[in-house]
């Protein structure tokens, strides 16, 4: 089995074209494209296919309230570091990809498709927000996620840029990582030091717990459901991230 990690961007409904316009401005601008009918009544081009089908309308509506559920495929585009610059050798030299394709920018930008995008309803734990989840194709592309600051740094800023009130990272082990939280940066490295989610948590006390300890309130000994990194549990999360992430590289 592969490993598919995600990052959750939490979104006002309001937000949801400032939202696409950000992740339109990531897109491979050669892609077919996708019309998506927002909330406001207006609708826009989305770079990507909907279901792998090209010139469809969607309805963001319809898709939050899971009517013939898809996902949007995207190919984004992010800036060189040496994991993305090493991946792109890899598309090249090894698997033949069109060099245009993998780097469709010249030398500013290197593209990664598909990423998978989902949008689900959020309001359980945010009134009003709807969570927009990037998920990649491949394991090689999840490893990526975790590995490549370009990757991170663009999905903080997106998330920043809507002021998201939480983004996380999703590794597929018992805690997921706080990325962003009320629009400010709270894991600037990965695995650490940063805060840790724990995906068993109720919802809303997990994020009533986070917002505490973002305003200065001292961490518990014994966390409920946010940890750091003078936790125990944040150091088994680290050896277990780091053995079942296997080959990533720049763990830093």
């Amino acid at each position: 089995m592969g490993i598919d990690y995600t990052f959750q961007v939490y979104a006002h409904q309001r937000d949801a074209r400032s939202l696409l316009d950000a992740v339109a401005s990531l897109s491979d601008r050669c892609a077919e494209s996708t019309t998506v009918a927002l909330p406001d009544g207006t609708s826009m081009a989305l770079p990507g296919t909907y279901g792998f089908e090209a010139g469809r309308t969607v309805t963001l509506t319809d898709v939050v309230g899971g009517h013939g559920r898809s996902s949007f495929d995207l190919s984004l585009c992010f800036a060189q570091d040496g994991p993305l610059s090493a991946y792109r050798n890899d598309q090249i030299h090894k698997n033949g990809i069109d060099p245009a394709r993998a780097w469709p920018d010249g030398t500013t930008r290197i593209a990664m498709g598909y990423i998978y995008l989902d949008v689900f309803d959020a309001t359980a734990l945010l009134p009003e927000h709807w969570k927009f989840a990037f998920t990649p194709a491949t394991s090689e592309q999840s490893r990526l996620f975790l590995s490549s600051p370009a990757i991170r740094e663009a999905f903080t800023t997106l998330a920043i840029s809507v002021a998201a009130p939480l983004c996380l990272l999703d590794v597929e082990e018992s805690h997921q990582i706080v990325v962003t939280a009320q629009a400010r940066r709270v894991c600037t490295r990965i695995p650490g030091p940063c805060l840790l989610w724990d995906r068993r948590a109720p919802q809303d006390q997990a994020y009533g717990e986070l917002l505490g300890r973002l305003a200065g309130q001292p961490a518990l000994s014994t966390p409920r459901w946010i940890a750091g990194p003078e936790h125990e549990i944040y150091q088994t999360f680290v050896e277990s991230l780091t053995r079942n992430s296997q080959h990533v590289t720049g763990l830093r």
